[in-house]
């Protein structure tokens, strides 16, 4: 089956409602998902004729072997992309155009009204997130190897790491390591907060030496073309004492109790994943069970900042979003991470995440790593 052609018979589809004749996809990663194309440059004119992917001579062969089938303007070097996309927008015949609103800029919207004014150019929002939030089979098997990659990878860190290791040293052997598991590269730049650091939810990686800690947060994923995101907190996983106790590293919470009642909002959220769930009742979910499970005298949900995960794909963060004021219904084929997370200043961090994806019944865990923190897989 050709899930290109599919999904782009489905955008013209949804898009008759708009009162448009066509659709112009300019943000790169909609052009990919629509068209297979990989570049950087490139422009789809999309309508119930037309399918015309406009770029330029250093992907003329690239484009042979990623978008077999399709219709293509390639611009000669003399000519800007919006000069070429207006040529291609004035052959169509085409008089009501969407336009990617999110992502056009208005200077290039303005050139488009210059240079192919017979048309008119109407503003649609989300028009391909909406379609990429469901997962065809073909992506669920990618997003499946890119969680394979980066749980090899996760091996690879844990069985390397020296307690003399810094946060920075790790984050940057995890992106060598998700490279060498099969990996194209990083999905994100991996967070490694060791101790105090990891009440910072997304911490910069610093000099400070792990080995001064007693518990290590590691956020990480990888990319095969589609993309993965995991995290998980550890004790200390050094077989001898910490060379010395961080100074700014406090105590004052039990760091197994904590982790528990996160373990639980995680469960919590998990057993309410199924196609047709409110997005914001999962995200409660997870907050009713940290206030439940909290050591005594503190709850620790007014220590969960975020929203309790996002949908992943060809991107890190897209739809569907799981916080409080989501509108979002859940629907079978979405793919989303479920991630609380508690972060105490001065003590540290706990969060747990892994991906998943959601059914009609249910939903399928993706990833296989133990939630111990004491367990490396």
């Amino acid at each position: 089956m050709d899930y290109h052609v599919s999904r782009r018979a489905n955008l013209i589809r949804d898009c008759k409602s708009d009162g448009v004749d066509g659709l112009l996809v300019t943000h790169p990663v909609n052009v990919r998902y629509l068209t297979g194309f990989t570049g950087s440059s490139g422009v789809l004119l999309l309508s119930a004729r037309h399918a015309v992917l406009v770029s330029d001579a250093r992907y003329e062969e690239q484009i042979k072997e990623e978008c077999q089938g399709l219709d293509v303007h390639i611009r000669p070097h003399t000519k800007t992309l919006n000069e070429a996309t207006a040529e291609v927008l004035n052959k169509s015949g085409l008089k009501g155009v969407g336009v990617e609103a999110d992502h056009m800029s208005i200077a290039t919207l303005a050139a488009l009204q210059d240079k192919a004014g017979k048309a008119s150019y109407s503003p649609l929002s989300g028009r391909v997130e909406h379609l990429r939030a469901a997962k065809d089979p073909s992506e669920l098997e990618q997003i499946k190897a890119a969680v394979g990659v980066a749980e090899r990878a996760f091996k690879m860190f844990v069985a390397l790491m020296r307690e003399t290791d810094t946060e920075k040293e790790l984050a940057d052997a995890m992106e060598q390591y998700i490279r060498r598991a099969g990996g194209l590269k990083s999905a994100f730049a991996p967070i490694v907060a060791a101790g105090e650091r990891g009440a910072l939810p997304h911490a910069a990686p610093t000099n400070k030496v792990v080995g001064e800690s007693s518990k290590l947060l590691i956020d990480w994923g990888a990319d095969v073309g589609y993309k993965s995101d995991l995290t998980r907190t550890l004790k200390s996983p050094f077989p001898v004492p910490p060379l010395r106790k961080s100074k700014e590293e406090r105590t004052g919470y039990p760091f197994d109790a904590v982790y528990e009642a996160v373990r639980q909002a995680h469960e919590a959220a998990v057993k309410e994943l199924r196609h047709g769930a409110k997005a914001k009742d999962v995200d409660t979910a997870a907050r009713k069970a940290l206030t439940k499970h909290s050591p005594k005298g503190i709850d620790l949900n007014d220590h969960f900042t975020h929203g309790l995960g996002h949908g992943i794909g060809l991107e890190t963060h897209e739809g569907p979003q799981l916080r409080q004021n989501s509108d979002a219904v859940l629907e079978a084929g979405n793919v989303v991470t479920i991630e609380p997370g508690v972060y105490l200043p001065g003590w540290g961090g706990v969060r747990i995440e892994d991906d998943y994806y959601i059914t009609k019944d249910g939903c399928l865990r993706l990833s296989t790593l133990p939630h111990d923190p004491g367990a490396i897989g």
